[in-house]
């Protein structure tokens, strides 16, 4: 089941006050049309009634596709510094929903799906896009290191991020964002070729298995430690 609850959003250009539905789940097997929402980035976006400024609401929800084998619980950027607390909450979600407490039949659902933790619109989508393309994340979260050795004056800084936007001729197409705003800095292609023999590397399995029973699958959780 997809659950809204209507809250007022304020515009940060003219404060103008307004009434909108915010998410706590998607159910996307129900709803395919809030994940192709996700997926154009129109998803919780709305325009002010005022002075049309765009609005794009906070993210704090749970998301199930269950014909994808795919959960994902959604916190929005700046609850990245307590990782530690969210992964553990979002563990404990997962398990009341389908772990050992609940129905054979909700840990039958439970076997076929991948539990995941994001921060942001873009984590969310990026980890839709990676089922799309049928891409490992974690195999992608490795190409994103090799990437950051090999490009110069990367970006990278506590408020940018860089994630999967698309795929076009064999290139996998990345944007560095800004986390809050959702800005594009900067595109960068990478051929999928890289990205395979990466995933099928040995020499990778080291750093592959540091993300072995994590929720959250992102190359930040290895600069974090």
């Amino acid at each position: 089941m997809s659950l809204f609850y209507p809250v007022t959003a304020t515009c940060s250009k003219c404060s103008t006050r307004t009434t909108v539905d915010l998410a706590a789940s998607v159910n996307a097997d129900r709803r395919p049309d809030l994940r192709a929402a996700i997926l154009d980035g129109s998803f919780q976006a709305t325009n002010c009634p005022n002075c049309g400024t765009r609005l794009r609401l906070p993210a704090h929800l749970s998301y199930t596709d269950q014909g994808r084998g795919q959960w994902i619980l959604v916190d929005a950027p700046e609850a990245l510094p307590n990782l530690e607390t969210v992964e553990d909450e979002a563990w404990t979600a997962f398990e009341d929903l389908y772990g050992p407490g609940t129905s054979e039949a909700a840990q039958e659902l439970g076997r076929d799906l991948t539990p995941r933790l994001v921060f942001g619109w873009p984590a969310l989508r990026e980890k839709l896009l990676c089922r799309e393309y049928g891409l490992d994340d974690v195999g992608l979260e490795l190409l994103k290191v090799a990437m950051l050795r090999n490009i110069k004056d990367a970006p990278l800084s506590d408020t940018t991020e860089l994630r999967l936007t698309g795929r076009d001729d064999g290139t996998l197409g990345f944007a560095w964002l800004d986390s809050l705003t959702e800005q594009q800095l900067s595109l960068v292609g990478v051929p999928q070729d890289v990205y395979d023999e990466i995933a099928a590397a040995e020499s990778w399995a080291p750093m592959r298995q540091q993300f072995d029973g994590r929720l959250f699958v992102d190359f930040k959780a290895l600069l974090a430690g």
